[in-house]
């Protein structure tokens, strides 16, 4: 079963928004739902890089799952 998310991201430095979408591994381990996402080492080890001013810390905003379309706003901090 393969599964994609939406990431919504708000870069600190310049407050842009912006989305990337992630694809987690096939694995026993991997987030199989957002809540699983929120929670898991996958999304704690991703980067995030501003495509306009570089930065590396940015503000986890939503996640959507391009799966079934379930979409939460969360402010949880990622660098």
């Amino acid at each position: 079963m393969s599964i994609a998310f939406k990431v919504y991201v708000r870069c600190l430095n310049c407050q842009k928004d912006y989305g990337t979408t992630l694809c987690p591994p096939e694995a026993d381990d991997a987030p199989g739902d957002i809540d699983e996402l929120l929670e898991s080492n996958f999304l704690s080890s991703q980067r995030f890089k501003c495509s306009d001013c570089e930065s590396s810390i940015a503000t986890v905003t939503g996640v959507k799952d391009l799966c079934n379309g379930a979409l939460i706003r969360t402010q949880e901090l990622c660098s």
